[in-house]
């Protein structure tokens, strides 16, 4: 087991707030925060636009950080394609696949927004979707072996899903898919940095930097295995070798599918964060995480009018408290104890719903989370169910939110 001690130093933050809303973001360690200071003090320059010394440092930065997330996930650096999120690794792929009506793809119904909804706007160019069931929070491999058919394309799964933190099967699933000739994209934005992940089977896996990769927010990555399978769905700057107003000859993957400008601090401050979350450890991580997810659901199964969710040891705890909206709960553990949680559809609508139409209350532990902190958040809600008078309590409305429908955490 890694130094907790040592490893919250680099996470200020965690002095003033328990912080279990680690599903949504991680805390950035003062190393990566450092590293973005240092780009923006010592050689701001543009990503591959010129050959002066700070455009050269920017550049080599860059690079380094493709290869610290090659070399982590057991990859190639041209393998590894930037985007700005998970959501915008998924929209890399969807977009640049060729369609033709009457193809077919299989989601399941635990995904996320983002693995759900490229894919459904796919219906407007022939494109069928189905939806693979779930039970438990898990997904059977039988289930996909008899929805998959000829025309099935993708198979598009969550690795962990981001409501109750179940873990699928995906080298199963991926066995399946191949053996009928399509694909499969698999979303790893909470799994990538949590636990350990072979990529060996994967067509396609899109990563959060913010997440258990501990980076900062507004960076993510495509792995491809064959990024070459891939057409470019934007065009710009950076992805061009020549161009004339007759014809323009591409770069190379990765570059031609990296348009513009990136997120050059962002992209910066990855490499110290991977490398962090490398030293301790993907195992180390998943064991000690997995350890808090025990020791909060069995804190909360004592304290009765709890609903939980997830199953017993997953790191991300779904529940609800009985009578209770979950953006009340939510608020008074910020206001109780400067507890961080999420409340809400968690931008996986149709799952969590499927639990309450007021959704959950999520609790989600990351690699820098204590024993103590998760059990405060059990005391905590032990003493608002003490203090609790239903008969006098009155009905919690949500402020409305313009933007709920369109959130993401």
């Amino acid at each position: 087991m890694y130094n907790l001690t040592a490893l919250r130093e680099e996470f200020p933050v965690l002095e003033e707030v328990i912080y279990l809303d680690n599903a949504a973001t991680t805390q950035t360690p003062v190393r990566s925060v450092e590293a973005i200071c240092d780009f923006f003090y010592e050689y701001a320059g543009n990503y591959g636009r010129a050959t002066h010394r700070l455009a050269r440092e920017t550049t080599i930065r860059c690079e380094e950080s493709r290869e610290e997330l090659a070399t982590f996930l057991g990859a190639y650096p041209e393998q590894i394609i930037w985007t700005g999120n998970t959501t915008g690794a998924i929209n890399l792929v969807s977009q640049g696949l060729p369609w033709k009506k009457g193809d077919e793809v299989l989601c399941t119904a635990l995904e996320h927004h983002s693995n759900l909804l490229p894919w459904m706007a796919l219906k407007k160019r022939g494109v069928k979707i189905g939806i693979i069931p779930q039970e438990g929070g898990y997904v059977d491999p039988d289930s996909v072996s008899d929805m998959i058919t000829g025309k099935t394309r993708v198979v598009a799964v969550t690795q962990m899903t981001n409501v109750t933190g179940t873990i699928q099967p995906v080298d199963e699933i991926a066995d399946i898919t191949h053996d009928a000739g399509a694909v499969i994209v698999v979303d790893g934005a909470q799994s990538v940095g949590h636990i350990p992940v072979d990529i060996t089977k994967m067509d396609y896996l899109a990563i959060a930097g913010h997440k258990g990769l501990l980076g900062p927010q507004g960076v993510g990555a495509l792995y491809a295995e064959d990024p070459a399978t891939l057409s470019e769905s934007q065009y710009g700057g950076g992805t061009v070798a020549s161009v004339s107003f007759e014809e323009v000859t591409l770069r190379p993957v990765p570059a031609r599918l990296e348009p513009g400008t990136p997120n050059i601090p962002g992209i910066i401050g990855m490499g110290p964060a991977i490398r962090l979350v490398d030293e301790l450890g993907a195992e180390e991580i998943a064991d000690h995480e997995e350890a808090l997810g025990i020791a909060l659901f069995d804190a909360l199964e004592e304290l009765g009018l709890v609903d939980i969710f997830s199953p017993r040891g997953t790191s991300v705890l779904s529940f609800g408290v009985q009578g209770l909206h979950p953006d009340l709960v939510a608020t008074r553990l910020d206001e109780m104890a400067s507890i961080c949680v999420r409340s809400g559809m968690h931008c996986a609508e149709p799952y969590a719903r499927s639990f309450c139409d007021q959704g959950t209350v999520r609790a989600s532990v990351a690699c820098y989370n204590t024993r103590e902190e998760v059990l405060v958040l059990a005391d905590t809600l032990r003493e608002m169910l003490d203090a609790w008078d239903p008969d006098s309590e009155p009905d919690y409305i949500p402020e409305p939110d313009p933007w709920e429908k369109s959130k993401c955490p």
